[in-house]
């Protein structure tokens, strides 16, 4: 049962962790808070999901650069020829253009109107601007509550190397009672060879639990950003801490705090954004134009440079909007899609709120399950300490085995293993059902 223990711990604690980054001075005693506050500063993923935000927020610029007039410099020479020209008796020969034409001008030219279509179009992007948001917020939680668990995991493997090295001790000190009883007689070598087996399965478990510890260590140092190798100790204790156990109540918290709600919402209003897009895809816009420059070619002096100036408006109204065919259904077409990505995210809003729902009911039922665990290991724990101490007593008068003894010591040890296990559980599902209510936890 203590190997699955530690096996199933040292598993969950080592998925998902980050990469490393530099190294920094720690602190002797590492607490909770230091931990999550170090994870949720330094670890990667925290930086790409900051990055993510930075890269719509541009998004969102270059949407808005719609809005601003274009202008431009245009520089251009042209050689034509042959030149037309005709002639006029007694007046000479007359070129209609020159051969080198030359224009240089400066224009500007804008949108004055097109019924809302870019206000549309920035509105998506500021859409994508608060999913990246969620999405950073989403990071923070899932490290946060990560760092809690391998932080405790720490702990618990620490407690129970404890109680293995109490263990060792204690049939050590049984395995020299047993070879001084041989010694005299009242004791066989089957007695000592026993103990012998018990003390060598004792520290074998020790081991285990010594591996597992330094893996936790290396997940922890992982989430936190440090160098592989980095000392790391941590400080704290388990706390039975009262908590009120609601459902109705709890869900509704749950479904008001949990990022995932509010990401799901925004989800829906991206999809909705875009299907504005689509349906103002074919709006008439309202463009001016203005440039001015000079240029050769005017009469009376062809060849001579002259400024020049040109201001025009136009309407587009596009054909499609009002025949879809020539457009081949384009904005038919991206409505349907974007209004099945509404209902895609509409079904997924649901999906997430019947998850909640599912979390917080999970996140009580453990918990009323490592409370009534706690309550009945601290009653073994009791019992087995009496056991102990009337085979101890037994024992001396012979009339127990030397392996009824062991099995009351070891029976102690395993009980004492499975109460901090139930008060690991305990903790870990309290952070466990804050997490699914949508509580932080810095």
């Amino acid at each position: 049962m203590k190997s699955r223990f530690i096996l199933l711990i040292s598993v969950f604690l080592l998925s998902g962790t980050s990469a490393v980054f530099s190294q920094t001075s720690l602190p002797d005693s590492l607490t909770l808070d230091q931990a999550i506050h170090m994870a949720l500063s330094r670890n990667p993923a925290v930086q790409q999901a900051v990055h993510a935000i930075e890269a719509s927020e541009a998004g969102v610029q270059v949407s808005k650069s719609s809005l601003y007039p274009n202008a431009d410099v245009s520089l251009n020479y042209t050689l034509i020829g042959p030149a037309s020209s005709f002639s006029f008796p007694g007046f000479g020969t007359f070129q209609l253009f020159p051969t080198s034409n030359f224009d240089e001008h400066v224009g500007a030219s804008t949108t004055l109107y097109d019924f809302g279509k870019r206000k549309k179009s920035i509105d998506l992007a500021r859409t994508e601007v608060q999913r990246s948001k969620d999405g950073l917020a989403l990071v923070r939680l899932d490290l946060a509550y990560r760092t809690i668990q391998t932080f405790y995991g720490i702990l618990f493997l620490e407690k129970a190397i404890t109680v293995q090295n109490d263990e060792i001790r204690t049939l050590d000190q049984h395995l020299l009672i047993t070879k001084k009883k041989v010694e005299a007689g009242t004791a066989t070598d089957f007695d000592v060879l026993t103990t012998q087996v018990r003390v060598a399965a004792a520290q074998d478990q020790k081991i285990s639990l010594e591996n597992s510890l330094a893996n936790t260590r290396i997940a922890l140092r992982h989430l936190l950003g440090l160098p592989a190798g980095s000392p790391i100790n941590v400080s704290g204790q388990f706390m039975e801490t009262p908590v009120t156990l609601n459902v109705d109540s709890l869900v509704d918290v749950a479904l008001k705090n949990r990022v995932e709600m509010k990401a799901a919402d925004d989800r829906i209003l991206t999809a909705q954004a875009a299907y504005n897009v689509a349906s103002a895809v074919y709006n008439p816009t309202l463009n001016v134009a203005a440039a001015y420059g000079f240029k050769n070619g005017y009469e009376p002096d062809i060849n001579a440079w002259r400024g020049n100036y040109m201001i025009g408006a136009q309407v587009e109204i596009p054909i499609s909007s009002v025949v879809p065919y020539f457009g081949g259904y384009r904005k038919q077409n991206m409505e349907q899609q974007a209004s099945a990505n509404i209902q895609q995210a509409q079904s997924y809003r649901s999906e997430v709120a019947q998850q909640v729902s599912a979390d917080v009911q999970k996140g009580i039922s453990d918990l009323h399950s490592s409370t009534d665990k706690l309550r009945t290991t601290e009653v073994a724990v009791q019992q087995a300490e009496t056991a102990l101490s009337l085979a101890r007593i037994r024992y001396e008068a012979g009339t127990v085995t030397n392996l009824d003894l062991l099995d009351a010591e070891t029976a102690l040890a395993q009980t004492r293993l499975e109460r901090l296990q139930a008060l690991y559980n305990y903790v870990n599902g309290r952070y466990e059902l804050e997490q699914a209510i949508g509580e932080k936890a810095w």
